[in-house]
């Protein structure tokens, strides 16, 4: 029976201290290191199918791999040019010289808990680890199998639920057994760095890394179904939603200005001179003892919306012109609110009952396309538009485990070949 033993770390690597899973193996005691997933911030990115080739990616390669990395980082010939990258270039500071690279496998129910695994078999929860140990910081890459709920299960391991979708059983000529699918890429270490090691990724693996950028409705999903599966966040942990807005600019990047309140035949143009846009974004907070309030009133609302048949001669030109909301939210899929138009989806009642309290005390329309949610935070995560956070107090619970198996599987099905449509 396979159970959690901390392992002591260096006072300043926190942010990556590692646990070892016991586990039996012909009647010896195996200490297996796994990452440490919860209390880090993680930046997202995406990354195509890794060509592997016909060999296996087994340690003894992966040995290789991370010695020939280790070259690449302390500044051995890179396409000819020497790289070093210096202790100094990072924003942490001095971290010292780098010790150790080191490539491992590691099964996502070892951090994340088993509450949510069943039916997957061993492959379809494997991930992949590149830790970069320096003298005093440690960093750290996962690469994660992107899981959907919409995919069904094969008759094989090889095409499993966690792969990213291909149509043809071949790319390219080359059989697909010799491409690696984990699309999901967790980055935790400094930008300078980051570079270095999607470039070197790329080059490895002949694949792309890109800069995964979550939207409205991924985090707003996250939100919503966070609460299902947790229930509300603790009592001194408040919900903070920030908003953007995809506001048009006028000519000159400047704003309208409003008539002002005397003469208007003045003419003189001293006052109609405009100033730039002040509202970039602003953040909304709810306290955690008015959650269960807005929760309740979100039930309502949607239980009112559902029986009622009236239709309002003031509707919006975006609200049935699909163009139109596209346009006014911008190039981001995520965006635009064009999903709530699913009456078979998933309810939301919080964003619900926000929208309307916006609406009433501040004639702010939360569900205009333009406005679009950037970050939410609250006592049990913290998810951006590029990157994610997801903290543990104490043992990993059953319901913490379900919420995040729920949290990997969302980012998942949003790494699936921007499969989410513009609207639905």
């Amino acid at each position: 029976m396979a159970r959690q033993k901390a392992q002591a770390a260096g006072p300043a690597s926190t942010q990556q201290q590692q646990t070892a899973s016991e586990r039996n193996q012909d009647g010896e005691a195996v200490e297996i290191q796994v990452p440490q997933f919860f209390n880090t911030t993680f930046s997202t990115h995406r990354v195509s199918p890794l060509y592997i080739g016909p060999q296996k990616l087994d340690q003894a390669r992966l040995d290789r791999l991370a010695h020939r990395l280790r070259d690449t980082l302390v500044g051995d010939v890179v396409r000819g040019v020497q790289i070093g990258l210096e202790a100094t270039d990072t924003p942490m500071g001095q971290v010292g010289p780098l010790k150790a690279v080191t490539f491992r496998w590691f099964q996502a129910t070892d951090i994340l808990g088993d509450k949510s695994s069943e039916g997957l078999g061993h492959e379809q929860t494997k991930g992949l680890w590149i830790e970069l140990r320096h003298e005093n910081a440690a960093y750290v890459a996962l690469l994660l199998p992107g899981f959907s709920q919409s995919q069904k299960a094969p008759s094989t391991s090889a095409a499993s639920l966690w792969t990213m979708s291909l149509d043809k059983p071949e790319i390219g000529g080359a059989d697909s057994s010799q491409f690696l699918r984990l699309p999901l890429l967790l980055l935790r270490m400094p930008q300078p760095l980051k570079a270095v090691i999607s470039e070197w990724l790329s080059t490895t693996f002949d694949c792309r890394v890109t800069k995964l950028n979550l939207g409205t409705r991924t985090l707003v999903d996250v939100l919503e179904r966070w609460i299902q599966e947790t229930g509300l966040p603790r009592a001194e942990s408040d919900l903070v939603l920030t908003l953007a807005f995809n506001a048009p600019v006028t000519d000159k990047g400047r704003a309208p200005v409003l008539p002002s309140s005397g003469d208007p035949g003045d003419g003189d143009g001293e006052d109609e001179e405009a100033a730039e846009p002040g509202l970039r974004s602003v953040e909304i907070c709810i306290s955690a003892s008015d959650l269960r309030r807005f929760l309740r009133a979100g039930k309502e609302l949607l239980k009112s919306k559902q029986t009622s048949s009236k239709s309002t001669s003031n509707t919006p030109s975006w609200e049935h012109d699909d163009r139109e909301r596209r346009r006014l939210a911008g190039p981001h899929m995520d965006d635009g609110w064009g999903w709530l138009k699913n009456k078979e989806g998933p309810s939301y009642p919080l964003m619900e009952a926000l929208a309307n309290h916006l609406n009433h005390h501040m004639a702010l329309n939360l569900l205009h396309p333009g406005v679009r949610v950037t970050q939410v935070s609250c006592g049990g995560f913290v998810l951006s538009q590029s990157r994610i956070k997801i903290v543990k107090s104490g043992e990993v619970t059953d319901d913490l485990s379900r919420a995040a198996w729920m949290f990997v599987t969302l980012l998942g099905e949003r790494v699936q070949g921007d499969e989410i449509p513009l609207v639905t």
